[in-house]
This record gives C-alpha cells, sequence and structure tokens, in this order.
C-alpha cells in the first residue's frame, strides 16, 4: 500500500524566502522603490517566511509527538488548506497595504487570525489524542503561540484601520503607535518567539548530535506560563500607554526565554559543542534574538510615550530578524531538510555536504557583519553610512548563499536517493524483505 502523498507545502517558504531576498537587495540598493518599504520587508520575514515554516514544522514536529498517523487530516489536507489561504491572504494583505485600502487589509488580517486559531484548535485536539510523551511541553508552546497570531491579527486590523480610514474614530487614530507596539510584541515574541523556543527545546541538542540536559524539559515547562504572562503583561502595557511596563515585561519575556530555553541549550552545548552549519546558526540565531530583545527592552525603557518606544524597538529589528530570527531558521532548515528528504545514510551524506560547503567563511561572515552593523548603527557620518550598507550587502549574501545552496541540495539529494533506490542491491534488499 503506497503512503498519502502528502503536498509540498514547504515550497511557499522557499518562495517567500527568494522574495525577502530580493526586497532587501531592492532596499539597500535603492530605498523608497517599495510601498510601505519598512511594512514590506518586516512582513516578508515575519509571514512569509517564517510563518509558513511555522505552519509545516510545528505540524511536523507534533505529528511525531503526538503520534498522529500518516493520513491524519489536521496535519495533512487540513494543514495544506490552512497553508494556502494564509498565503493568499497575505497576498491581499499586501496588496491592501501598498494601494492604502484598509477594507482588504482588514479582510487580510481577519482572514489570517482565523487560520491562526483554527491552526491552535487542531494543536489542541491533536495534543490530548495519545500524547504520553513528555515533551508534551513543546506542543503547548505551539498552541501558546497561535492563541498570541490571533491577537497580533486582531490588533493589525485596528491599526490598519488607524492608518488608512478617513473616518477611523479619533480615539483609534490616536493609539496607532501603542496598538503598533502590542502588534509587534504578540507577533514576534508571541507567534515567532514561543514557537521557535518550544522547537529549540529538542531540536537544539538533536542538531548538535548531543544529548539534551536532564532537566530542559522542566525548564521549557516552568518558563512557559511566566513567558506568556509576561508578554500579556507588556502588551497590555503598551496600550495602556505605560511605557515602562511594557519594557520590563518584554525584559521578562527574554528572561524566561533565556531560562527556560537557553540554559538547557548552553548545557548539551557543553557537553558536545555544535560542530556543523545548522547547529552554529541555531546557537548563534538564539543568541542574537537574547542579545537584541534585551537590548531593546531596556533601550524602551526610557521612552516618553508610544512613538519613542516604537522607535527604540525598530532600531533593534533588523538585528534581530537578520542575525537572530533568520539565523535561527535558516540553521533549522539546515538540518532537518537532509532528515526530511531522506535516501538512506548515504543520501543524506550527499545532501549535509552541499550545505556544509563554506561554513565557516559563511557562518563567520554573517555574523561579524551582524557585530559591525550593529557597531556603526549609531554614528554618524559617511564613512559609518558606508560600513553599515557593506555590512548589510555582506550578511544578505549569506542568506543568498544559504538558498542556493538549499536547491542544490534538494536536486543533489533526490538525486542520490533514486539511484540508492534503483541500484541492484537496493532492489535485492527489498526482495528479501
Amino acid at each position: 500500500m503506497n503512503k498519502p502523498r502528502v503536498p509540498r507545502t514547504d515550497r511557499a517558504t522557499s518562495v517567500w524566502m527568494c522574495v525577502a531576498a530580493v526586497a532587501a537587495a531592492v532596499t539597500i540598493v535603492a530605498r523608497g522603490r517599495i510601498p510601505q518599504n519598512l511594512w514590506t520587508m518586516i512582513h516578508l520575514v515575519t509571514l512569509g517566511v517564517l510563518s509558513n515554516g511555522i505552519f509545516q514544522w510545528s505540524w511536523y514536529f507534533t505529528r511525531a509527538l503526538a503520534h498522529l498517523a500518516p493520513d491524519d487530516r489536521r496535519a495533512g489536507r487540513d494543514n495544506t488548506v490552512r497553508i494556502t489561504a494564509f498565503n493568499l491572504s497575505l497576498l491581499l494583505l499586501i496588496g491592501g497595504m501598498w494601494s492604502g485600502l484598509w477594507h482588504a487589509t482588514v479582510t487580510g488580517a481577519t482572514v489570517v487570525g482565523l487560520i491562526a486559531a483554527w491552526h491552535g484548535w487542531a494543536l489542541l485536539t491533536a495534543s490530548r489524542e495519545r500524547l504520553a510523551s513528555r515533551f508534551a511541553v513543546i506542543i503547548r508552546y505551539y498552541i501558546a503561540a497561535a492563541f498570541f497570531l490571533v491577537v497580533g491579527a486582531t490588533l493589525a486590523g485596528f491599526v490598519t484601520a488607524a492608518m488608512f480610514d478617513a473616518d477611523a474614530p479619533a480615539w483609534l487614530a490616536e493609539a496607532r503607535d501603542r496598538l503598533t507596539v502590542a502588534h509587534a510584541l504578540a507577533g514576534v515574541a508571541g507567534w515567532v518567539g514561543l514557537t521557535m523556543g518550544g522547537t529549540l527545546v529538542t531540536l537544539g541538542p538533536t542538531a548538535m548530535r548531543t544529548r539534551m540536559d536532564p532537566r530542559a524539559v522542566s525548564f521549557a515547562t516552568s518558563a512557559l506560563p511566566l513567558w506568556v504572562a509576561a508578554l500579556l503583561v507588556a502588551g497590555t502595557g503598551a496600550v495602556a500607554g505605560s511605557m515602562r511596563v511594557a519594557s520590563v515585561g518584554l525584559l521578562v519575556v527574554v528572561g524566561a526565554a533565556a531560562l527556560g530555553v537557553g540554559v538547557p541549550l548552553v548545557r548539551a552545548a557543553l557537553t558536545k559543542g555544535p560542530a556543523e552549519y545548522g547547529a552554529w546558526s541555531l546557537m548563534l540565531g538564539a543568541a542574537w534574538i537574547l542579545v537584541a530583545g534585551a537590548g531593546a527592552s531596556l533601550r524602551a525603557f526610557g521612552a516618553a510615550d508610544a512613538t519613542g518606544l516604537r522607535s527604540a524597538f525598530l532600531a533593534w529589528m533588523p538585528i534581530l530578524g537578520a542575525a537572530g530570527l533568520g539565523q535561527l531558521f535558516v540553521g533549522a532548515l539546515t538540518y532537518l531538510m537532509p532528515v526530511v528528504i531522506g535516501g538512506g545514510p548515504s543520501a543524506v551524506r550527499v545532501g549535509v555536504g552541499v550545505l556544509e560547503a563554506g561554513a565557516p567563511i559563511r557562518e563567520a561572515a554573517r555574523n561579524v557583519a551582524a557585530v559591525l552593523a550593529l557597531a556603526v548603527a549609531s554614528l554618524g557620518g559617511i564613512l559609518a553610512e558606508r560600513l553599515t550598507i557593506a555590512a548589510w550587502v555582506v550578511l544578505l549574501a549569506t542568506y543568498l548563499v544559504d538558498i542556493v545552496l538549499m536547491a542544490r541540495c534538494g536536486v543533489a539529494q533526490a538525486r542520490a536517493k533514486r539511484a540508492a533506490a534503483s541500484s541492484p542491491t537496493t532492489t535485492q534488499g527489498g526482495r528479501r524483505g
């Protein structure tokens, strides 16, 4: 009996990675050419790249943890429908933002919220079935993340109405910056942060090819309610106009992530440190996320109002995205791609070999460029501006190389997989079985 065919929804992530890379290149060499440039870049990464990956890979791990059948609709057909609808709503969102049509943006945000609610409900029902695993907390991280995407999408609807609706009430227009900050917190620290944090609990040590710290699950379990509560406090503080409450809440979120996920990960690394490109990217990406989160929250503490708080957060967004979230995501894909494509040990080695090409140079170039971009960001003058541009060009180039190598990995490993399947030894072995 043939296994049910699973649609390649992961290709959406690849498409958005290419789109985001092109948009970043245009932004570097010709600012202002893309409508709503800042919004577009942020959402191409957070919604286009990261969210497509989250929808895909959260079910990959949930399927294993909840022992779901290969043909389970929630992780199969339903997830395909969710991802398809999500991408259509994202296109509607981008079109609405570029054209200034608030009805389109509110509709797109509403659809994203409904998809997130469906995703979270499906995860919840899956977690209640045959889940005899001590790693159940990971799925709870995913469920909490989906809740915050619903919150973020709801806030996005209010923000876009305040931006484009000429008849919006005065209170909504006045609250725009406060709602924007709360929206960003829910999306980045909630939807993306909780998903990545939960995944790192098991994926980090696995990518380093070492055992988890014995207390990793306990740490993650204890951190989750603190993370969620602190994020709710931060978002509420932002909406209420209390900048110090918002910044302190975010700092507690960073602390919860560091203690719940970071400490066990460092302990595992002390046993056997990262040796491959994927593992190094995961570790360095996680470190950059904590640095950017702490820096943003400390800088925001002195903000006088929501506009100042928003500016404080925006200053850290490029580093958070390029050095933190992007690097962590690439690290996860680098480890997972050969494993998921499969084909036996020899085929997997082919895929890994492609992805490891020039790994030390790529890793060093990316992170040195990130340090340089951060160091000169606050300096003035033509030299500082040129150094900043050069740093971002190098950073972008490393991601372009990643995209090319991932494409080559897929082709090379698929070819090796077919060759292994058609070899006489494999055929005879299959007959013996």
